[in-house]
């Protein structure tokens, strides 16, 4: 009986083990991140919601260069960057406190329009970040990016939605601390009911599916 109990204890295991490794990420994969290092991502959990019990603070999004070598595209402070995968997956200034990563992945009816999405982000690298938070203003912060180039890719109809934005503690009218403090910092206008996106927004899409934990 104990032989049966550890064999099927190696099966079970053993099995999730190797679906983890052989997981491969995709062209066009999100990659969402929950991570509280900075005042930033720790106002950004304040205020969104995400799947589950996530709190997601920044997403990017795969490219897959012709030698196979794996990089995000993502709009994070100061600038637009393409970020190899295990830097972006390990931050090395996260000194070991890395971050939470989830893959979501378009539905297969959007699948075709990704390359073309990819093309159109890369023109923008070294584009500062918004921080402001402003969409069509020439810069991006990390989802709005997204959501822009695959809205440019599948010829100017929206993939993902936006919806009015909030700065404002979970179920109160009140303004939190840190984002009257960032605002205040960058001398910019707190955009209360903008348009605009968040991370945990698109991770909550019907557009994508989650396929993989990190």
């Amino acid at each position: 009986m104990k032989f049966n109990i550890t064999v099927l204890f190696f099966f079970l295991f053993g099995a999730v083990h190797i679906q983890a490794q052989d997981f491969k990420l995709q062209n066009g994969d999100l990659i969402f991140q929950e991570s509280g290092i900075s005042n930033l991502e720790k106002s950004i959990r304040e205020v969104t919601t995400s799947i589950g019990d996530y709190q997601f603070t920044h997403v990017g999004i795969v490219y897959i260069d012709d030698n196979d070598s794996v990089f995000v595209l993502e709009a994070t402070t100061p600038k637009l960057v393409l970020t190899p995968i295990n830097e972006y997956l390990y931050p090395k200034d996260n000194k070991g406190n890395y971050p939470r990563s989830v893959v979501g992945r378009l539905n297969d009816e959007y699948q075709s329009i990704i390359p073309k999405a990819l093309a159109l982000g890369f023109p923008h690298i070294g584009t500062g970040y918004d921080y402001g938070f402003v969409v069509d203003n020439d810069k991006y912060y990390c989802s709005e990016l997204i959501y822009e180039i695959l809205k440019e890719a599948n010829n100017g109809v929206e993939v993902f939605s936006l919806a009015p934005m909030t700065f404002r503690s979970k179920g109160t009218t009140t303004t939190t601390k840190g984002w009257i403090e960032y605002f205040n910092k960058h001398n910019l206008p707190i955009p209360e009911g903008e348009l605009g996106i968040s991370p945990g927004a698109m991770s909550q899409s019907d557009v994508l599916r989650i396929v993989h934990y990190y």
